[in-house]
């Protein structure tokens, strides 16, 4: 497949890549591609992809399903303000509430409402099975071995300092 596309890029003039780049490429598309599905189940629910990102990060807070709003930005990526937005608008919408620290008078959690986690799991659901029939006509356990392959790649590059 690599030199395959290595020659569409040469016969288009474009300058051949490096198996990095490929690699960057290649994630990249992989990313933009199931990315989509997630957008589209989460817009057909009337969420942002930070609503869902946010639900699915308190999902996963078993089992409680609550986390800190600094908690919430570090693990979807969120500003401070973006993330009190979604808490905000997760408030309005039924699918959060927000609980007061009792051990800790500055801070609060933001909970998921059992309507919050009903509507997660619909989302995922949904997403999961799409990406199951996307992938089905690849040979068994090649998404298995892609996903441990690209772990790998993503520790290696992790765990090396920046810039070397």
């Amino acid at each position: 497949m690599r030199a395959r596309r290595g020659r569409e890029r040469a016969a288009a003039g474009v300058a051949a890549r490096s198996a990095p780049a490929e690699l960057a490429e290649q994630a990249t598309r992989l990313t933009t591609a199931m990315d989509a599905t997630v957008n589209a189940e989460a817009t057909r629910h009337g969420l942002t992809r930070a609503d869902f990102d946010v639900l699915a990060a308190l999902r996963g807070a078993a089992p409680e399903h609550r986390l800190k709003p600094t908690e919430l930005s570090a693990v979807c990526r969120l500003s401070s303000g973006g993330t009190s937005n979604v808490i905000r608008r997760m408030t309005e919408s039924g699918y959060v509430v927000r609980e007061a620290d009792l051990h800790d008078g500055r801070s609060s959690w933001a909970q998921l409402t059992d309507e919050g986690l009903r509507v997660c799991e619909r989302i995922q659901d949904t997403v999961d099975a799409t990406h199951a029939r996307r992938l089905a006509g690849l040979p068994p356990g090649v998404v298995d071995a892609l996903t441990a392959l690209l772990a790998q790649a993503v520790d290696a590059l992790e765990s090396s300092p920046e810039g070397s």
